[in-house]
């Protein structure tokens, strides 16, 4: 596969206005963690395992694996607060984009105006955080009286597989979606965040393409690579063995 490599000598990015530079360093590292998630995400869902327990081990995976990108889009949409509206930014490379680009930001922003608190809750409860302890009892106290939890020993730690746990978070992440039904919290959970990356990417990807051919040029060079698999074929498995 070829890729071309734009080579960004330091003394150039420092001529940088401070905050393009900032923006430019620091959205490309937001990118970066989107692209991976999404990633490691399919990959979890491409095992489509017969057996029960495997296959709520990926199902609990992907869950974990959506939830931290939630948390990454919350941070995102603060990150442009911050350093894209707030720095005024906006102002001059909103009109430079596309009009696919532009609409990708009018939806992020239409999003966060109904959808902030729910995701900043879900981020700062679930991803970079872990509940407090009464926030846990709570949880264990409204979880439904019929609900039966499971846990998974094995000899090997990494096999362990805490579902009871999980099964607590889903809960609280179906209380602060406002939901009533575990599945569509859930199903709201992996389709909110695939949709919201793909704008931040279109949004993001661009804005940062028009920053590199204003302040660094795009000298490219090729690099090869050898051909990567078929994203479908490939998959990350919970259990494995030594």
């Amino acid at each position: 596969m070829k890729l071309f490599k734009v080579a960004i000598p330091k003394s150039k990015l420092s001529l940088m206005p401070q905050n393009e530079m900032i923006f430019f360093v620091l959205f490309g590292a937001l990118l970066n963690d989107l692209s991976m998630f999404q990633k490691f995400m399919i990959f979890s869902t491409n095992n489509r395992a017969t057996n029960r327990v495997v296959r709520a081990a990926q199902n609990m995976q992907a869950l974990s694996l959506a939830r931290f990108q939630i948390g990454i889009l919350s941070e995102g949409w603060q990150l442009l607060q911050k350093n894209y509206f707030g720095t005024q930014l906006s102002k001059e490379y909103e009109p430079l984009l596309s009009e696919p680009a532009r609409k990708s930001l009018k939806n992020l922003k239409r999003y966060f105006s109904t959808n902030e608190n729910w995701m900043s809750f879900v981020r700062t409860g679930f991803c970079f955080h872990y509940p407090l302890s009464e926030e846990i009892a709570k949880l264990i106290d409204e979880t439904p009286d019929s609900e039966i939890f499971e846990i998974f020993m094995s000899e090997f730690f990494g096999n362990c597989l805490f579902s009871m746990s999980n099964t607590m978070v889903n809960f609280g992440i179906l209380k602060c979606t406002g939901g009533s039904d575990l599945h569509n919290a859930m199903d709201k959970l992996l389709r909110d965040g695939v949709k919201v990356a793909r704008w931040f990417e279109d949004f993001l990807g661009e804005c940062l393409l028009v920053i590199a051919k204003k302040h660094l040029g795009l000298e490219c060079t090729e690099a090869e690579i050898p051909e990567p698999p078929n994203i479908k074929e490939v998959t990350l498995p919970y259990f494995i063995k030594e």
